[in-house]
């Protein structure tokens, strides 16, 4: 999926129903709407997610779709 167009509800929900494991939400860095996670466990924490490939900018919507890549780190 490196240098896609998906979104990170879209990935989480793929990851989930083809590999079990969690959906996580949080706060977006871009803006005031959820963005999601999945992970594989909880304990250890092993967490993927859908992420732009530029940085983002606060905006009032989010893009429906984007060219991202997959993070393994929540930074």
């Amino acid at each position: 999926m490196l240098g896609g167009r998906s979104n990170c509800l879209i990935f989480a929900l793929g990851r989930f129903f083809t590999r079990g494991g969690y959906i996580l939400a949080r706060r977006s860095r871009w803006g005031w709407w959820p963005h999601f996670l999945w992970a594989s466990s909880l304990h250890p924490l092993r967490l993927e997610h859908f992420s732009p490939i530029q940085g983002g900018r606060p905006r009032l919507l989010p893009p429906l779709l984007f060219k991202g890549h997959i993070l393994d780190k929540d930074q």
